[in-house]
């Protein structure tokens, strides 16, 4: 691992160590101070040893900080190895005693190295041991130095790295979790839109086909059209949602297609509100709502019919409705819609897309008729 993956690996690790390591050290200061105040000698410190001390206790501190990599790289390897708890323990108190061993020479070389260029710092230290060397001190050090109190902040280390070290690991399963949901459902998604792709083609062919007979002219044209329809779908084959823009203009070419077979008989209308225009749409939402309305309200019938495609906002939901103006909903109807592919293609998207946050309703309406009205959030293309 490079220096610089180590750090965004351990950035914000390091950095809490820092900060929690600097607050160890002034409380050991005010510990220090607080005894002092408590003792019955005859003199208390002067602001030079108060200084002393403190600068001595973050400087403590701060040696832990740099050892901190070296105990994490320690920590992991440690922790590769899957080791009983009793030995895992005794490793740990075997790394922790080195360690302590290792900052003590570094923590006496400091000491010993600024008394020797600013006499004044640690200057108490040293009138108690005026001819003392530096190899004896080092030694002096090792023998009479508290272990437990250091061992103390090697257990505060390993324990804030394995806290991190958890919630790391829970951050990436998470993460790793969400990006599979997300996989599967674009992958559901794909799988209903291609799904719904051969069975509009179908339910478009037997229109040509019936067609032949009556008009070839009318009969190429929808051809044209459907070959238009066939592009768009194709470019959008992966595309969960679109515009409500580009989703009308799908529609457009699907209600040609539809106007071509049917002739006068088929009257359309639309009122699709400005301000829905850049909202975002299930992708190919509309042409099952409105290839049901045609099918089972216009085309069984002589006379002519009238379909009518809105939209609207409010709040923060996007309406868009459907109308027709045949017979309305009724026990047929209700079959056909539960078992037709179209229509449980369209509950099946809407339910992986939104979850619960959306509604699909159908009513009759009061003039006669069938009124179809879906409801999902409302988000911009720019969202």
């Amino acid at each position: 691992m490079t220096t610089r993956t180590y750090w965004q690996k351990y950035k914000t690790e390091l950095l809490f160590y820092f900060g929690f390591l600097t607050i160890l050290g002034v409380a050991f200061f005010l510990q220090a101070i607080y005894a002092d105040s408590l003792s019955e000698g005859p003199t208390k410190p002067t602001a030079q040893e108060t200084i002393n001390v403190f600068v001595d206790r973050i400087v403590a501190a701060y040696i832990w900080l740099l050892l901190t990599p070296f105990i994490i790289w320690a920590t992991e390897k440690i922790s590769i190895k899957n080791f009983p708890f009793g030995i895992l323990g005794s490793l740990h108190l075997f790394v922790g005693l080195f360690f302590t061993f290792v900052h003590i020479p570094i923590y006496t070389t400091y000491i010993f190295g600024i008394h020797s260029f600013i006499p004044w710092m640690y200057s108490g230290v040293f009138e108690k041991m005026p001819d003392i060397t530096y190899g004896t001190y080092v030694i002096t050090s090792l023998a009479r130095v508290n272990h437990v109190y250091r061992l103390l902040y090697y257990c505060i280390i390993i324990a804030i790295h394995f806290a991190f070290d958890y919630f790391r690991k829970y951050s990436e399963r998470e993460l790793r979790a969400s990006q599979l949901e997300v996989q599967l459902k674009e992958a559901q998604i794909r799988t209903l839109h291609q799904q719904l792709q051969p069975h509009f083609l179908f339910n478009t062919l037997n229109g040509i086909s019936s067609l032949m007979y009556k008009s070839v002219d009318d009969a190429d044209k929808m051809l044209t059209y459907l070959g238009d329809l066939l592009r768009i779908s194709l470019e959008r084959m992966n595309t969960q949602e679109v515009p409500l823009k580009d989703d009308i203009a799908f529609i457009e070419r699907y209600l040609l297609i539809e106007q071509t077979r049917m002739g006068d008989r088929l009257i359309v209308r639309t009122n699709f509100r400005p301000d829905t225009l850049d909202a975002l749409v299930p992708c190919m939402m509309a042409q099952p709502i409105l290839e049901n309305a045609i099918k089972h309200g216009i085309a069984p019938y002589s006379r002519q019919g009238n379909i009518i495609a809105a939209s609207w906002r409010e709040a923060e939901k996007l309406f868009l409705q459907i109308e027709d103006d045949g017979n309305g909903l009724n026990k047929s109807l209700e079959e056909s819609l539960t078992k037709g592919y179209g229509i449980k293609n369209t509950i099946e998207r809407l339910k992986i897309l939104y979850g619960e946050n959306y509604s699909l309703q159908f009513s009759n309406k009061e003039t006669g008729g069938l009124r179809v009205t879906l409801s999902i959030p409302f988000r911009m293309q720019t969202d």
